[in-house]
């Protein structure tokens, strides 16, 4: 999880962060089953492929209290605006797509992921001012057989017939992959990132280092 977390950072611009603790999410077996479920239809509806295509992804969503801040906040709150405790305890809603970020309906309306961190991050938001840490979902996505597209298609509310999902490669307008499905149950959240940012050097630190760094004569 953590060289994906690091592989993924490729926003040449955004200082890559530190992880602060990484958490497996512990969920029901009644959680999972209509996931196993979804899966198998896909895999027997690709019948040159024997595997249902599945990847683990990143998403980024807002977080209105303080799951994450530290090893022992690890309860759900019940805040309806947390769609981070929303989605660890019910899993993913596509009825709340673009309710935060209308222009990403880019690929219609469907539950969008990637496998850049860094482009996660941007969808990340503390509600709650007083947070120290940034957090993101690593989910499980059955991608099944995509659909690649490099123009957008903000109509589709699913994929092409005898397509699972959509991903946009980057052309158009996008700078770096994403991965949309369209069924509540082609996905669930598994790893929950926490994660701070570096802090930058102070200009005195840097002249300091420097100063301080033996020349070879």
């Amino acid at each position: 999880v953590k060289q994906q977390f690091y592989k993924g950072w490729k926003h040449p611009h955004k200082r890559k962060p530190r992880i602060k603790v990484i958490f497996r999410i512990i969920s029901p077996p009644s959680f999972h089953i209509p996931y196993y479920q979804h899966r198998d239809l896909s895999e027997s509806s690709r019948c040159t492929v024997t595997s249902p295509n599945e990847r683990f992804l990143f998403h980024g969503t807002s977080r209105a209290c303080s799951l994450g801040e530290d090893r022992s906040t690890i309860h759900l709150c019940m805040l309806p605006e947390c769609h981070l405790c929303c989605i660890v305890r019910n899993s993913f809603d596509i009825r709340k797509c673009g309710t935060k970020n209308k222009f990403q309906r880019r690929f219609g309306t469907g539950i969008y992921t990637t496998s850049v961190s860094s482009k996660a991050d941007d969808y990340t938001q503390n509600i709650d001012q007083e947070a120290a840490t940034r957090v993101l979902l690593l989910n499980r996505v059955i991608v099944g057989k995509p659909n690649r597209r490099i123009h957008n298609a903000v109509n589709l509310t699913a994929p092409p017939p005898g397509c699972h999902s959509v991903i946009g490669e980057p052309g158009a307008g996008l700078n770096y992959e994403e991965t949309v499905v369209y069924n509540d149950d082609a996905i669930r959240p598994a790893f929950l990132i926490v994660y701070v940012e570096k802090p930058k050097l102070k200009l005195r630190t840097v002249i300091k280092m420097l100063l301080n760094t033996p020349m070879a004569m």
